[in-house]
């Protein structure tokens, strides 16, 4: 006897519609994936800025938001036209930011201010009024922010993730390496070494010669432990610091990058100098550009005439005011011309 079974195919039950409140939370859904997707802040990799006050924009086309500091550290993104998505992010001074909830963020510059990498660290950008920052966290006078935006792509140095200084130095555009293993740093080539750098230190390279190259890294020391000349030298400080809180950076040698304009010589009408005294004008430092005087003692004097105008230069300089009499310009007294 033979059976035989037979499959009936079921019908497919009718779709039943979706719930209001489940269709709208879906679509809120997809748009936020969507917003996400085409975020500048989808960052891929690491970059650095390559010179000082490179515009920072908030659109392709937008406002800017302020300028960079050479050596800056952001995360790059998509690229659109000559333009390059980045998410930038450090420590700005409490009252300098108030809360807002414009546009979806938590701040909002209330007066132009620095940037840095930590409290009173190296400055990553000068920030314009009124621009929107995310709040990540406080501490004390301090607040971490976030910020993403468009830099020209032409003004970022990618950093490899992982590279060996040997290697690095193989590569005519290397600028930011990451050590493979622990090195000693020496004074020059075969000379005796002052230092190591860990194993994962990012550095700089900033010259290179035959089989050696010259590293620029940063770090962190007790101030108590470092001395500058004729006192504790600082880099991350501005012009608008300066003039901001004189009294504070009166005596301070500064370490500035500048643009040398002129040698100058005070007459009368310059209160802040003595007749006859001769002042560099320069501009900086970078992002800001503001103009600041330094006057020459007589045994710099041969050394500064040596430098053309618009050359960039880096000057030790010992902070006399942090507001001249009518410009309010910084006035500081050259100590030394770095190499």
């Amino acid at each position: 006897m033979t059976f035989v079974l037979t499959c009936r195919p079921q019908s497919t039950p009718a779709r039943r519609p979706l719930p209001a409140a489940h269709a709208l939370f879906l679509a809120v859904l997809a748009g936020i994936v969507a917003l996400w997707w085409a975020s500048p802040a989808r960052a891929q990799q690491t970059a650095t800025v390559r010179r000082d006050g490179e515009p920072f924009l908030a659109d392709s086309g937008g406002a800017r938001l302020g300028r960079f500091a050479a050596g800056a550290a952001v995360a790059a993104g998509q690229r659109r036209g000559d333009l390059t998505a980045v998410t930038a992010e450090g420590w700005i001074i409490a009252t300098s930011v108030q809360p807002t909830q414009e546009n979806g963020f938590d701040l909002i510059v209330s007066r132009e201010d620095n940037v840095r990498v930590a409290p009173n660290g190296r400055l990553v950008a000068r920030l314009a009024r009124n621009t929107h920052l995310d709040q990540v966290e406080r501490r004390g006078a301090w607040v971490h922010v976030r910020r993403d935006g468009w830099i020209a792509t032409r003004g970022l140095v990618p950093a490899p993730a992982a590279a060996s200084a040997a290697d690095s130095a193989d590569s005519s555009d290397a600028r930011i390496i990451v050590l493979r293993t622990r090195l000693q740093l020496l004074r020059g080539p075969d000379a005796p070494p002052v230092g190591t750098l860990e194993a994962g230190s990012p550095v700089r390279i900033t010259e290179r010669a035959g089989q050696w190259v010259r590293v620029e890294a940063s770090g962190w020391v007790k101030a108590s432990d470092v001395r500058g000349a004729g006192g504790d030298t600082v880099s991350a400080v501005t012009a608008a610091d300066l003039r901001d809180s004189p009294d504070v950076w009166k005596g301070k040698v500064l370490r500035w990058p500048i643009q040398f304009i002129a040698l100058q010589t005070a007459d009368e009408s310059r209160p802040d100098f003595q007749p006859g005294q001769h002042y560099i004008l320069a501009r900086g430092p970078a992002p800001e550009y503001a103009f600041v005087y330094i006057v020459v003692p007589p045994d710099k004097l041969a050394a500064v005439t040596r430098i053309q105008p618009l050359d960039s230069v880096t000057v030790l300089a010992r902070v006399i005011s942090g507001r001249s009499t009518y410009l309010a310009n910084p006035i500081l007294e050259l100590v030394d011309i770095v190499p």
